[in-house]
């Protein structure tokens, strides 16, 4: 049986110490910065050199980035003895290795019998303990390390970890992994009272952790479009595809406003109450920048009375573009002359309905009635006259009808108006607020590369949220309608040290490094601590439901400095709320009772719109992209742009080559119940050619030439069934095919906005049309002749085509015969 090692072992001691039985080496020392000759000392006197010196066989070991390194032979010159006696033998290597540590071992030159394959067998005096040593090639570089490294054997075991929950998301998860955690760690604390320090101190790790764990969960979740649910995460993320969502839009009108001044300054205030009694507030003018000084006239407020020579002249029919009103001085043609616009109300009030159109007077001639008298003498009349793009599209019964001027823009909304500084305040201001400081994008506490922000007061989900207008330039041709971008209703000014004007960007990404440009975001904040002058000095974020003003870093936008003050004046509107129905505003400010006097909308307040909704954006951003497109290629293409425009009902492309190239012409018919179908103003052809060219391909030409229309006569033989007159069978047919609305609001059958470019005229559905009439018991015959091209008529095809430019038109007026006629004649009946 073997005995267990109970006494001491000190290897070391035994060979250094006498008797010397065997030898071992003791270190390796490098004399030369090259490292090419190594000297192994050895720890005793023992003579360890073998008979034959070439014996002895050193090998080297190790190395990072150099390994591999050969010794030469041992030659009887490379030993030596030190002065203590102590053998000492010097082995030349092939190259000097690298930093890191190497080995050097000495055995004999004769594969070992008894060993592991491919060793070698010890020197005979070499321990073999001792038969290596660890060195270094860099031994003689400058280091400012121990070279004696703390040694890390016997290093504490690291405790077990706890068990970790990872589905612990809140409050009283935490609470309770923490309880079992203190269970296991420290078991013998039982206290579990709420009172006890520990508790509490443990209660509160995990309001941390639950603020920790929520605010993760929200960082994640607004980081997808799917999931965010603030408005600033979904508006950055939708403009990645391009896509802007709508804000909240003011609503607009046109109202009449009485007056006893000359002049009514635009931003003037007045109101509409709503039946629950919520006052919704309207400023004249377009904007917010509107600075205009609008010229008004008591001789136009409402009452102006419209006039008639003769009373089969007391209908004033659709399409006319001239009437006469009675009386003089109303001094409209200095208004014209000067080429402002003098709009005019022609209101017809019917039991039930109200017909209100607005007209922009070309011309005023003051003339006189000398058959019919008006206090002895002839009476006083004024023929004014507008464009045919104001042309009537309903008739007036002038008994019932009246006209007023004085018609104003104005928009929903209430401003307001704020001063605040940058920093710190200005001396003798101290109670002004201050902007929210905020690090920027890489900010540290050495640089902090400040980014301001400013949040609107008066902007909250109760009280209103910032006005903003569809466009700047909503008039513009050059501007595409799918580009037209919403802008707010603000105007920013650094009052110091310097006045400066700065200007509102849909993203600040778009700003030069110099540019005076702020953006507006989606956000609130709540003040949480304030000086001792009440002023708030720290400020955290609150949610969506306010408006925020966000400055420039420097590189995008120009940085702001200490010091600097800034007015803003901004409008607060209520969105779609404020669409009201027609003679809502009536309330006038106190403070306008000098010049004007009474006030009112004959129109309903439109425009108006709450801001795009979440649930919206989400839905339509992904998609945006493939629904507009920014380039014409095919018919098709030049078709779909121009039919973006408002006026137009539908357009029509043919491409034509004319001699070098292609050119496109592309014709529109602006539709909106005008018989004629081709009233295209000037503005109205230019912003259709600027479209078009702005997407049409390199190479090509866009041509917008006006429609051809195509007046055809027809003649239509009936059968009337008995019993039935004639005569009221006729004018039913008539009435059934005229171009116009019929008495209970359904389109007759040739009304214009039923065809359009390359619409044919189909035989059956005009068939069916007159069998729908009372009294018609078939159709007999329907003949037709184009106007302009045949005067002889001829039976009407199944089908009648027209070309890609060309528009059907049968207005059957009697004035008007070019634009087609229709002749019944029923057989049968009484």
């Amino acid at each position: 049986m073997t005995q267990p090692l109970t006494e001491p072992r000190n290897r070391l001691v035994k060979v250094i110490g006498p008797p010397f039985v065997v030898n071992g080496i003791d270190f390796v020392e490098l004399k030369s910065v090259d490292a090419k000759t190594l000297y192994v000392h050895f720890l005793n006197t023992v003579d360890i050199k073998p008979a034959s010196p070439a014996e002895v066989q050193a090998t080297i070991s190790g190395g990072d980035r150099i390994q591999g390194i050969n010794t030469r032979e041992v030659h009887p010159s490379d030993w030596s003895v030190d002065p203590a006696g102590r053998p000492v033998l010097a082995v030349h290597v092939d190259k000097p290795g690298d930093f890191s540590t190497y080995t050097l071992t000495l055995t004999t030159d004769t594969p070992s019998a008894s060993g592991p394959p491919n060793t070698l067998d010890p020197l005979p005096a070499l321990d073999p303990m001792y038969s290596s040593a660890t060195f270094s090639f860099k031994v003689l570089c400058p280091s400012d390390f121990d070279c004696n490294p703390k040694s890390t054997c016997c290093a504490p075991d690291d405790p077990p970890l706890p068990a970790i929950d990872y589905t612990a998301k809140d409050f009283q998860s935490f609470k309770l992994a923490l309880t079992d955690f203190s269970a296991q760690r420290y078991p013998s604390w039982q206290e579990r009272s709420e009172a006890d320090f520990g508790v509490m101190f443990m209660e509160a790790l995990c309001q941390v952790a639950d603020e920790l764990s929520y605010l993760q969960d929200r960082v994640a979740a607004e980081a997808s479009l799917l999931s965010a649910t603030q408005r600033r995460s979904l508006v950055n993320m939708a403009r990645l595809v391009d896509y802007e969502p709508t804000p909240a839009l003011s609503a607009s009108t046109t109202v009449q406003c009485n007056v006893v001044g000359n002049t009514v300054p635009a931003g003037q205030l007045i109101s509409a109450m709503t039946p629950d009694g919520v006052i919704v507030p309207f400023e004249i003018g377009t904007s917010l920048n509107d600075k205009t000084s609008y010229a008004v006239s008591p001789l136009w407020n409402d009452g102006i009375q419209p006039y008639w020579f003769d009373d089969d002249q007391q209908c004033l029919k659709c399409g006319s573009t001239q009437m006469y009103i009675l009386n003089h001085g109303y001094k409209f043609e200095a208004q014209i002359l000067a080429n402002n616009p003098m709009p005019l109300l022609i209101q017809t009030d019917l039991p039930g309905e109200s017909i209100r159109e607005v007209v922009n007077l070309t011309s005023a001639t003051e003339l006189w009635d000398p058959l019919y008298l008006t206090g002895g003498s002839p009476t006083p009349v004024t023929f004014i006259t507008w464009g045919p793009a104001d042309a009537l599209k309903r008739e007036h019964d002038l008994t019932l009808t009246h006209l007023a001027g004085n018609l104003l823009h104005a928009t929903q909304g209430q401003r307001f108006s704020e001063t605040f500084a940058i920093g710190s305040a200005p001396a003798g201001a101290i109670a002004m607020p201050l902007a929210i400081a905020r690090y920027g994008p890489n900010g540290t506490d050495s640089a902090p590369n400040w980014v301001f922000r400013y949040p609107l007061s008066r902007s909250s989900a109760k009280s209103g949220r910032l006005a903003w207008l569809p466009s700047a330039n909503a008039n513009d041709s050059s501007i595409d309608p799918d580009l037209a971008e919403p802008i707010p209703e603000i105007i920013l000014n650094r009052t110091l040290p310097e006045p400066d004007s700065f200007q509102f960007a849909t993203s600040l990404l778009d700003a030069t490094a110099t540019e005076t440009a702020f953006t507006v975001d989606s956000a609130a904040w709540r003040v949480v601590a304030t000086d001792n002058f009440g002023t708030p000095t720290q400020w955290e974020y609150d949610g969506d439901q306010g408006d925020t003003l966000r400055f420039g870093d420097g590189t995008f936008g120009t940085d702001l400095n200490e010091g600097d003050v800034f007015s803003v004046t901004y409008r607060i509107g209520m969105g779609a709320a404020g669409n009201l129905a027609a003679g809502a505003i009536q309330n006038v400010a106190p403070s306008a009772s000098g010049y004007l006097s009474g006030v009112r909308n004959p129109f309903a307040v439109t425009n108006g719109a709450d801001a795009e909704t979440a649930q919206h954006i989400q839905r339509m951003a992904p998609q945006a992209f493939r629904a507009s497109q920014f380039r014409a290629v095919i018919p098709s293409d030049y078709e779909a742009a121009a039919e973006k425009l408002p006026w137009v009902l539908k357009a029509g492309t043919s491409f034509r080559w004319t001699g070098s190239w292609l050119t496109v012409f592309t014709t529109v018919d602006p539709g909106a119940g005008q018989s004629s179908g081709a009233n295209v103003t000037l503005a109205e052809q230019e912003q259709l050619i600027d479209l078009l060219n702005r997407r049409r391909l390199a190479g090509y030409e866009s041509y917008a030439p006006p429609p051809t229309l195509m007046s055809i006569d027809l003649q239509i033989t009936v059968c009337v069934k008995d019993g039935w007159l004639s005569s009221d069978v006729e004018a039913g047919v008539l009435a059934r095919l005229a171009d116009a609305k019929l008495p209970d609001g359904t389109a007759g059958f040739f009304f214009a906005d039923r065809f359009t470019f390359g619409t044919p005229l189909y035989r059956s559905n005009l068939e069916a049309a007159i069998q729908s009439v009372d009294g018609v018991n078939g159709v007999l015959d329907i003949e037709y002749r184009q106007r302009g091209a045949s005067n002889v008529f001829q039976p009407l095809p199944d089908v009648l085509q027209f070309g890609s430019n060309q528009i059907l038109r049968v207005a059957n007026d009697p004035d008007y015969p070019e634009r087609g006629t229709i002749r019944v004649f029923p057989e049968g009946g009484r």
